[in-house]
């Protein structure tokens, strides 16, 4: 199951699992890692530890830009996927209320947004 807490991260994740799956089977790795379930479990934690380290970073970034409209650097977004994943609970902040404020006022909703519920929040793996 692909859990995903907004359109971009399960967008990313499914594209990325998918590019990945294509990788190895591209290079043979069902023929060279046996059993079969082995060499799913070395993608799967490749692709997991890719992820959370800098594609989560994207989608964050992606969110903020295209979905709420506010632009935000790397390292805000880096800071932001506490705020826009799923955490252990399974809950996500919902944040979509933010597009109806004025374009200059945004970035700082966003950011007291990170400050106000991220103390609570643990980051789940996937």
């Amino acid at each position: 199951m692909l859990f995903f807490s907004h359109i971009w991260d399960g967008l990313l994740k499914l594209a990325t699992l998918v590019g990945f799956i294509v990788l190895a089977v591209h290079f043979g790795l069902d023929q060279r890692i046996h059993p079969v379930p082995l060499m799913i479990g070395i993608v799967a934690g490749i692709w997991i530890l890719i992820y959370r380290q800098y594609l989560s970073i994207v989608s964050s970034w992606l969110y903020a830009h295209l979905s709420l409209r506010t632009n935000v650097s790397f390292s805000e977004a880096k800071a932001l996927r506490k705020l826009f994943q799923l955490d252990v609970s399974g809950k996500w902040v919902q944040v979509s209320n933010i597009k109806k404020l004025p374009s200059d006022a945004r970035h700082d909703a966003v950011m007291q947004a990170l400050e106000r519920f991220s103390a609570g929040r643990k980051a789940m793996l996937l």
